[in-house]
């Protein structure tokens, strides 16, 4: 995908991956429109504050798009949310408000978007999911339910629009040194999870590898491609890892 002068639509730009990726666009010539909560005005690209929970909110951020730029090649959902507290115990509204961003708000998006790549026969939606796309994390696990979801969606998007000149990619990070886990709605991780930061990657490494991935049209990045080991022994060991993740859930009780 050629990067130069491409106009893309960033979600949750304020901060952590969305705010690295933005610069990392930008310094590939790519025109940028930013949303999230409190967005601070750029002298170079659209900004616009507001809450991606509200329907009414995000037609309004791509009309103001397409009235300053005309056209969006590219949507990157990157607002998320978490929330750590065991399915049967999990707060509803904090579980509705997730499900809203990280699910309905990127669904939402990509149909108004969509269909204005359809019509110019380019474009790109990228979704930023998790490890928990690929992997149930226990103590994660309504949260891991919205990145399943969100693969999901983004598998048979790329299926329906194959024939249209429409990529999708989905991006699978580990951990991530960003203000996510300060964010959460509820809760906290394991002690274990929160140790092992050390070996987490940071936002301009996965900024640079999503901006790689979009140039050469992945299908899914897994980032760093060490995930994929876990991915595998899900798959193919799934009682291993039920053990070893309940051993971390115990502790975390």
């Amino acid at each position: 995908m050629r990067m130069e002068r491409q106009v893309a639509l960033i979600t949750g730009a304020s901060s952590g991956i969305g705010q690295a990726l933005a610069a990392e666009l930008a310094a590939r010539g790519v025109q940028l429109a930013l949303t999230a909560r409190s967005m601070v005005p750029h002298p170079e690209h659209y900004t616009c504050a507001g809450d991606l929970t509200d329907a009414a909110f995000r037609e309004t951020l791509v009309a103001r798009t397409m009235e300053r730029y005309g056209r969006i090649d590219i949507l990157v959902n990157n607002a998320g949310v978490g929330l750590y507290q065991p399915s049967w115990q999990a707060d509803a509204a904090a579980t509705r408000h997730m499900f809203e961003l990280n699910v309905f708000a990127a669904l939402h998006l990509a149909q108004l978007v969509v269909p204005g790549m359809r019509e110019r026969r380019q474009g790109m939606v990228v979704n930023i999911g998790s490890i928990a796309s690929k992997v149930t994390l226990p103590w994660f696990t309504l949260y891991s339910a919205t990145k399943h979801a969100l693969a999901s969606f983004s598998d048979g998007l790329r299926m329906e629009n194959a024939d249209a000149g429409v990529k999708v990619m989905l991006v699978c990070p580990g951990y991530v040194k960003t203000k996510f886990q300060g964010n959460v709605l509820v809760g906290r991780p394991p002690d274990e999870l929160a140790s092992g930061k050390r070996f987490a990657t940071t936002a301009p490494d996965l900024a640079r590898a999503i901006a790689d991935g979009m140039a050469r049209e992945r299908r899914t990045l897994v980032y760093p491609a060490s995930g994929w080991a876990l991915v595998a022994a899900w798959q193919w060991a799934p009682r291993i890892v039920e053990t070893f993740f309940r051993g971390l859930q115990r502790d975390h009780r």
